[in-house]
Order: C-alpha cells, then sequence, then structure tokens
C-alpha cells in the first residue's frame, strides 16, 4: 500500500489490524534518520516515537490529529493541528498546537464541520487512549495499542520520494 503524507511525501506501507504502518526519511543537522510512523485509522490519529528526540525523551510518542482518505491501496495522511506528547505512564500527556487549530478556523483553513469532527475524534482518542478515569494503576489505558506494539520491529519497505520529485531514499 502507498502512504501519502500531507502531500509532500509517498511512502510504502503496510496496513494490520486497523493499523497502517510506514517508514520514512529525513535529515537534520547533517545527520539522515528513518522514522516509523502509524495511522491508527479507527481514531484519524498518527503516532511515531520521534527518532530525533532529546536522549531523555527517547520512546517517548508523539501523536498528530489528520484527516485520513482510505482509497483501497492509497491512503491519503494530511496533518489537523493538534498534537499530543505521550511520555512514561507516570507523566502527563501534552496537548499542543490549539492555538494553530484555532487560526485554522479563523482564516478559513478549516471549516466548520471538519473543526467539530476533528475536535471530536482528538476527545475521544484522549478518552480511548490515555485519559485515566478512577483507575489508581499507573499506567496509559491503551497507550500504544496492541496493533501498534505489533508491528514495532516488523521488517518495513524502506521506499519513499518527496513529492516534489527529490529521492529521499
Amino acid at each position: 500500500m502507498i502512504v501519502v503524507r500531507d502531500g509532500r511525501m509517498r511512502a510504502a506501507g503496510l496496513r494490520r489490524d486497523g493499523v497502517v504502518a510506514y517508514d520514512w526519511g529525513f535529515s537534520q543537522h547533517g545527520r539522515d534518520y528513518v522514522q516509523r510512523s502509524f495511522v491508527l485509522l479507527d481514531d484519524g490519529v498518527q503516532i511515531n516515537q520521534p527518532v530525533a528526540f532529546p536522549p531523555q525523551q527517547q520512546g517517548w510518542w508523539y501523536c498528530d490529529l489528520v484527516t485520513v482518505v482510505d482509497v483501497g491501496e492509497v491512503l491519503r495522511v494530511d496533518d489537523m493541528w493538534i498534537d499530543v506528547i505521550v511520555g512514561p505512564p507516570d507523566h502527563p500527556y501534552r496537548l499542543l498546537d490549539l492555538d494553530d487549530y484555532g487560526q485554522a478556523m479563523s482564516d478559513g483553513r478549516l471549516s466548520p464541520s471538519a473543526a467539530v469532527d476533528g475536535l471530536m475524534r482528538a476527545q475521544r482518542f484522549l478518552d480511548r487512549r490515555l485519559n485515566r478515569r478512577h483507575e489508581v494503576e499507573r499506567a496509559w489505558p491503551a497507550f500504544p495499542p496492541a496493533e501498534v506494539e505489533a508491528l514495532l520491529k516488523v521488517a518495513l519497505p524502506q521506499d519513499w520520494t518527496l513529492l516534489d520529485q527529490t529521492q529521499a531514499r
């Protein structure tokens, strides 16, 4: 399957149990990285453990609210501004970029119906995956999802291209 990310990159991926996993690469500060991302199809959220996070945050998760357009063998994923950083269970998660989301609503990049849908999906993701109700156990209720855990070590195609035709790998 093919994943098109933000209209800027195309990568080969693998679909399994409501999750699409794909690898992609980038360069930062003269160093090349390979990043694995997972699209949670039911949540409309894309997650990854950023390879460029500082050492004290390695293993943490970065979650993006996304729109997902699934056309069989092509999955288009576009960022919707709201992000969540998830650290260890004894560390609170951090919600980011609500100001960017509001600005997108204000300047018309995000329609009222898309904005409502995004806010509802963001809340559903938090409630389903991260929010603890009355549990005293120090663990995230369903994070990362078992379907993602199963794909962490799977060999994926190392095939991605920037859509401006610059080869990334």
